[in-house]
């Protein structure tokens, strides 16, 4: 390769928005926007414990929890949803799409029918979220203590049409009697949204100075998810 040649490349391989496989930027290093997406909403419950408790509420309140822990490290965050409203996943996409230098990480719990299955687990599909899905579910399993049950590849369409670097987290498993028990309780869900948070700021390399946030929901609406209902 020419001297020019060498240069241009080093040039871009140091680039935040170079896109690499998929057309995904590669901004897993280098982001300093968080696009957080609290999985399901209104109609689409998701799954629930046996009490009845619906992951949608769950995975809205886990998520309003990381928010401040990563402003407080100076990163920009942006949410897809923040009160219990649908957003189709082509939306949380566009979301994520429109930002620059960002991440996408969602948030959600598991369901394992009848089968007696507890931890943590977390999803990718481009290469360039791989590392990320594995550091943060370990940092996830440390917090909690829940078993690491790996880091998969997975087509779900928030991680395949994604133009960012994407993950979805599963925080635990509602058809588990002992797991659901404490996913309700909120000095648990305090601890997944530090595990996620510390999985995030470690895979920047550490907080950034200064702080700026921005939240995004599908009209812009500034309501704000509350935790009086329901009673848990």
């Amino acid at each position: 390769m020419c001297l020019l040649g060498t240069i241009v490349a080093l040039f871009l391989g140091a680039c935040a928005g170079v896109s690499t496989s998929q057309g995904v930027r590669n901004t897993s290093r280098t982001f300093t926007t968080v696009v957080l997406d609290a999985g399901h909403g209104a109609h689409d419950s998701g799954t629930r414990t046996r009490r009845g408790v619906l992951e949608k509420d769950l995975a809205l309140d886990v998520t309003l929890r990381v928010v401040p822990k990563l402003r407080e490290a100076g990163f920009r965050t942006v949410l897809t949803r923040k009160r219990d409203v649908f957003i189709p996943l082509d939306n949380r996409v566009s979301i994520s799409d429109q930002q620059q230098n960002a991440i996408f990480v969602s948030i959600h719990f598991n369901d394992a029918g009848r089968k007696p299955v507890a931890g943590v687990e977390s999803y990718y599909f481009s290469p360039e979220s791989k590392t990320m899905a594995e550091r943060i579910l370990r940092s996830l399993s440390a917090a909690t203590g829940a078993e690491n049950r790996g880091a998969r590849v997975a087509r779900f369409r928030v991680l395949r049409t994604n133009h960012n670097p994407a993950v979805l987290m599963e925080c635990g498993y509602l058809t588990s009697l002992r797991e659901s028990a404490l996913i309700t309780q909120a000095a648990y869900r305090e601890r997944i949204a530090e595990g996620v948070a510390r999985g995030i700021i470690q895979q920047r390399g550490g907080p950034l100075r200064g702080a700026n946030s921005e939240n995004v929901s599908e009209n812009g609406a500034e309501r704000v998810f509350s935790l009086s209902a329901p009673q848990w």
